[in-house]
């Protein structure tokens, strides 16, 4: 019901275009299932939607705090809520998350920390594990939410999968663009790219990823952290 009501709101005029709101991990079976044959051309925006951060209700930033810690892009019944992970994962767990997924410093202090707190009190809220972490400091905030939305959404695994599935169904000198927007994401993109290249069947189309520019970081800060690397296959 929640994908029907997303693609009411693209609106869609081209008789062209055809939409499958599912994970892109599926992107195999989603093309077999709409009948779309080998595309010439794949591009990934791996940046995470305004929709999710200002209007999902789904615990995404720590500026709301009065929202339920669920943070699943998608409310799915066998994916664990940050809620559920960090009121059940032992404390190695939760900082091997923040360590791996967040680059976290001091991630070991921080699961502690979590681990204290949930025996008075269930962390349900933003608003707990706020109170739980006891800092202000954005950029380590903004750290451990990233770190835990991953987990929650298994992102990197799905990316690695998604990367590999397109790169199978893609045509012969087809091209692969992909956006990333942290240094997890881009790492993995970076790695798969350079398999195929050592491996030559596929070849980078830029040496060095694009970077936006000081003017186009002004029109949308978002692009900030953006980079973009191209691969055709051969």
């Amino acid at each position: 019901e929640q994908d029907k009501e997303i693609l009411k709101t693209l609106r869609l005029k081209s008789p062209k275009m055809m939409v499958a709101a599912d994970n892109f991990r599926n992107i195999q079976a989603i093309v077999r299932r709409i009948g779309f044959g080998r595309p010439n051309a794949i591009l990934f925006d791996l940046g995470l939607s305004t929709w999710h951060l200002k209007e999902s209700g789904r615990g995404f930033s720590f500026q709301k705090p009065e929202e339920p810690l669920k943070m699943q892009f998608r409310e799915e019944k066998w994916l664990k809520t940050a809620a559920e992970i960090v009121n059940t994962c032992a404390e190695d767990e939760l900082a091997a998350i923040l360590k791996n997924f967040g680059e976290v410093r001091g991630s070991r202090t921080f699961a502690k920390k979590i681990c204290a707190f949930r025996r008075t009190k269930k962390i349900i809220s933003v608003g707990d594990l706020l109170s739980t972490l006891g800092i202000k400091d954005k950029k380590m905030l903004a750290r451990i939410f990233q770190a835990l939305r991953i987990a929650v959404n298994e992102e990197l695994t799905a990316l690695k999968t998604a990367l590999a599935q397109s790169f199978a169904i893609l045509a012969k000198h087809g091209r692969m663009a992909v956006i990333s927007y942290h240094s997890l994401e881009d790492r993995a993109v970076k790695e798969f790219f350079k398999e195929r290249i050592l491996e030559k069947s596929g070849k980078a189309i830029i040496k060095k990823p694009a970077r936006p520019s000081r003017e186009e970081i002004l029109r949308n800060p978002s692009a900030r952290s953006a980079k973009l690397r191209v691969l055709k296959k051969l």
